[in-house]
């Protein structure tokens, strides 16, 4: 089929404009509307099931999914839809330990936890890890729609202007309204998200000769429907081990990976358990969650199919030669979508991202202002109720300055983010290196009596060396040369060619291994650790 048109047209960039008009906007109007940091920070607090979950769903997935998914079907195949098992096992886990294990505590922020468990050191350094690991993400987050736009313009938008201009555009209404504008922004996101996912979808597959049984067939043909990956027989059991762990994507680490990131989420991530605090009620924070569930599920797997279809179609017509597996989308984009269409998925590429950003900035804001601000420049464990109109806004200016250092940051990594290799290894990496040690944190806090607040940190600090290690050791060739020296070629050629998926395992199972044996080891002081374990916070009322 001949393409429709080239470029983008002046109807198109009206709805791309219209869109973001509208997100400002609604920032705007809510500003108006805020008068208090526990607005800013947690909205009205009675927010249903429906909404968090939609919410929810359209924070923690981004543009990333809009261009990774599509790429790992077209080279893999179905395999990565297996990452939506995950929602089985951490159900339990936020069900009954992570939603009750907060409604008691009642935080503003999730590290407040980890000063009345471990000490103020513990705290600060897991606010820290966090604000790293929001923020390397968001860089990636805002890039995205950006490569989307500049690859299905025909290069006629630069990419580093787009970042600038879309992470200036969502700085600016999250900056402005808060908590309230970022969940009604995410539910006006979700909408367009899907509504350009079904849009996706159906242009592709009209495009293939022969349509969805066409697909089919290739994709059976090919193998990408297989839901497993089989090693290469015969070989030995060291070279079993390299080859999995150096496979891109295999069945058992994408489920792992994605239920580790999950557990993590609704554990130690600010931005769902804000969420949860946001709700009006424990039943109704339960319920969220399955909207979530079902809405990323139903994602994924479209998503998936969406690379499934262009590997189908460009089995009839020719690719351009190198074109990276995270172009092929955009590159179709160009090629077949008509006036309007294109317009309306670039902006639900923008809403897939800006809705997962936004609500990482307003998190990051509230760890600066609560464990930052408020506890070491004004000394309060967490900001004070019934403040003079004076402080209030002041402590809402904070936020705001905060709120745009965060968002500068972000700019900055959005404009370097290319320079890692494709997309979804990029993100994958900058993720992992930093939530794995997150989440063991709050293990050994929550269940561990034993430990204390050196051998976390150790902990802590020993996981995040590896995790980045790992996430980018080929990338230094001192770190190499020093390994090969101490460990042996053997074990560089490992590490340097493991896949991008086990950064995070590696992070926290150092994480959970040290600090446990490093508070064995290391004198605990008498004032270093409490026994607010989760059987201890389980038995206060919930509030």
């Amino acid at each position: 089929m001949n393409p429709v048109i080239r470029g983008l047209h002046w109807v198109d960039l009206t709805i791309i404009v219209c869109y973001l008009l509208l997100l400002s906007g609604i920032g705007y109007y809510f500003s108006r509307k805020q008068q208090t940091v526990d607005e800013f920070i947690r909205g009205s607090r009675k927010y249903g099931w429906l909404t968090l979950g939609l919410s929810l769903m359209a924070a923690l997935n981004s543009g990333i999914d809009y261009v990774q998914a599509p790429a790992i079907g077209f080279a893999f195949g179905l395999v990565y839809v297996m990452s939506i098992l995950s929602w089985i096992p951490v159900y339990p886990w936020v069900s009954r330990i992570t939603l009750p294990f907060y409604q008691r505590l009642n935080v503003y922020s999730t590290y407040e936890y980890l000063e009345q468990r471990f000490g103020l050191n513990v705290r600060l350094l897991a606010a820290g890890i966090f604000i790293l690991w929001r923020v390397g993400w968001m860089g990636a987050a805002i890039y995205v729609p950006c490569l989307a736009v500049n690859a299905a313009t025909g290069g006629q938008l630069d990419v580093s202007l787009m970042v600038l201009l879309l992470g200036l555009v969502v700085t600016f209404y999250t900056m402005l309204g808060g908590m309230k504008a970022v969940i009604w922004t995410d539910l006006a996101q979700f909408c367009v998200m899907f509504g350009g996912l079904a849009v996706t979808i159906w242009v592709v597959v009209g495009n293939i000769p022969g349509g969805f049984g066409e697909m089919m067939r290739v994709a059976h043909e090919s193998g990408r429907l297989n839901l497993t990956t089989m090693g290469t027989p015969g070989i030995g059991v060291w070279a079993q081990i390299k080859e999995f762990f150096s496979t891109e994507i295999t069945f058992t680490g994408v489920v792992l990976v994605v239920t580790l990131s999950r557990l993590t989420a609704f554990t130690s991530d600010q931005i769902a358990i804000q969420r949860f605090q946001s709700s009006a009620s424990l039943a109704e924070a339960r319920r969220s969650y399955w909207v979530n569930a079902i809405t990323d599920v139903v994602w994924i797997v479209v998503l998936a199919f969406v690379g499934l279809a262009l590997f189908a179609y460009y089995r009839h017509f020719p690719l351009p030669a190198g074109l990276q597996n995270d172009r092929i989308l955009p590159h179709f984009m160009l090629e077949h979508f008509p006036v309007g269409i294109l317009g309306l998925v670039i902006a639900a590429i923008f809403a897939a991202s800006l809705s997962s950003v936004d609500a990482a900035l307003n998190a990051g804001a509230s760890i600066i202002l609560v464990d930052f601000y408020n506890r070491l420049w004004l000394g309060r464990l967490r900001p004070a109720h019934d403040l003079s109109p004076a402080e209030e806004q002041r402590q809402l200016w904070v936020t705001r300055i905060a709120t745009l250092a965060l968002g500068a940051a972000m700019i900055g990594i959005g404009m370097n983010v290319e320079r890692m290799g494709e997309i979804y290894q990029a993100a994958n990496r900058l993720l992992g290196a930093f939530f794995g040690p997150l989440f063991g944190i709050f293990v050994l806090g929550m269940f561990s009596r034993k430990t204390h607040s050196s051998g976390v940190i150790v902990g802590a600090l020993a996981g995040l060396f590896s995790s980045c290690c790992v996430s980018f050791f080929s990338k230094v060739a001192l770190l190499q040369t020093v390994c090969g020296h101490l460990f042996g070629g053997e074990f560089v050629d490992f590490f340097m060619h493991l896949s991008w998926l086990w950064p995070s395992p590696v992070g926290v199972t150092v994480t959970l291994l040290v600090g446990y044996l490093a508070s064995r080891l290391i004198p605990s002081r008498h004032d270093e650790a409490t026994a607010l374990t989760f059987s201890e916070v389980m038995k206060r009322p919930a509030s």
